[in-house]
């Protein structure tokens, strides 16, 4: 995948903002890829745990897990207004399951949740991912710290890519895997500083 050959340039700042811009993603991508697995790890040894799934829902296609999935998940800021960022494990989602009828997450545990469930109608397993994103924050007219970082679930179906955005199936589908990173409707028009790509069991596939 070659990145830069999809993703919009930063917008056009002042040298000041270019310097916090700068920062504000790196200091994000240091804490997703060296302190989030930590966090995850310990957060999760301290939450219930039951055997996977904790539900008894079956989909015959993707398309009935798209409709099944909003009555079953909700977002849910992690603690800390997101700022204790981590993701889950599948024994705490079915832990959840078991004990309210529904999983509640950030958009990172909702991304996870999705990638169990979409291996099963994706063209290839093994490439379902767990997407995490920093956008430009001067692409946001308000609330920036809450909405320039992302994660989501990107596939391929049937030939295409196609992503899931916290209990949402997007309509379209995209030729390329840096395609559906920019270009669904929650990133499009925010280019995209940072992206790292995680394989539906957490493992670092790449990362820019």
């Amino acid at each position: 995948m070659s990145a830069t050959d999809e993703f919009l340039p930063a917008t056009p700042q002042s040298f000041w903002r270019r310097v916090a811009r700068g920062l504000y993603w790196r200091l994000l991508a240091l804490s997703f890829r060296l302190c989030k697995p930590l966090l995850s790890a310990i957060r999760n040894r301290l939450q219930p745990r039951a055997a996977w799934p904790g539900h008894d829902a079956t989909w015959p296609n993707l398309e009935s897990y798209a409709d099944w999935l909003p009555r079953h998940v909700r977002w849910h800021s992690d603690p800390l207004n997101g700022i204790l960022d981590t993701f889950p494990d599948r024994s705490t989602i079915a832990a959840q399951f078991r004990e309210r009828g529904y999983f509640e997450d950030d958009c990172d545990g909702l991304a996870f949740f999705s990638a169990q469930n979409v291996r099963a109608f994706a063209d290839d397993p093994d490439r379902v991912y767990v997407v995490t994103v920093v956008l430009d924050p001067y692409t946001f007219p308000k609330n920036p710290l809450l909405y320039a970082a992302h994660v989501i679930c990107v596939f391929p179906y049937r030939g295409a890519w196609r992503v899931i955005s916290n209990d949402t199936l997007y309509p379209d589908g995209y030729p390329t895997l840096a395609a559906a990173i920019q270009h669904n409707p929650y990133c499009a028009g925010h280019p995209v500083l940072w992206f790292e790509v995680r394989n539906a069991d957490l493992r670092l596939v790449t990362g820019y």
